[in-house]
């Protein structure tokens, strides 16, 4: 193998390797991608005493999604505590639209385990995606509530 085609085969791998790259960077981007973070909330001023949890959705996709749905996940079930018609600070409407890397706090009773175990905490989208997050408040949250 001379000096030539060594240098053109390193050129032809590097191109392949960066073809792939950028095929994933590509995909990658097409994806909802919703960080969901569930938090101790604490109410001050006028607000309900009761409202002592919140989930914190952030989009983190390249374009805008509507969340329609948010709560916390049971474990040993498919059942879910939706929040209906949460709490927001900001007064916006919910559904909430949330454009690229915008976040929306929603606001609530902390969950009461009905029967089961705290899992976590999720986001749905009107696509039908569906994001789940934990945090150490929520383990705190789910031990308390065992």
């Amino acid at each position: 193998m001379t000096i030539v085609n060594g240098v053109t085969l390193a050129l032809a791998l590097l191109g392949a390797v960066l073809g792939i790259i950028n095929t994933w960077h590509a995909l990658d981007k097409t994806r909802v991608k919703l960080r969901v973070r569930p938090k101790h909330a604490i109410p001050f001023g006028a607000m309900d005493e009761r409202l002592t949890f919140c989930i914190e959705v952030t989009n983190l996709s390249a374009f805008a999604v509507t969340i329609e749905e948010a709560g916390v996940s049971l474990k040993g079930s498919d059942n879910r505590l939706a929040y209906t018609n949460p709490v927001l600070i900001d007064d916006g409407g919910w559904p909430r639209r949330l454009e690229p890397r915008t976040a929306v706090t929603i606001y609530g009773h902390a969950p009461s385990k009905n029967g089961h175990s705290l899992k976590c905490a999720y986001a749905t989208t009107a696509c039908g995606v569906t994001r789940e997050g934990t945090s150490p408040a929520f383990k705190q949250l789910a031990k308390r509530s065992a």
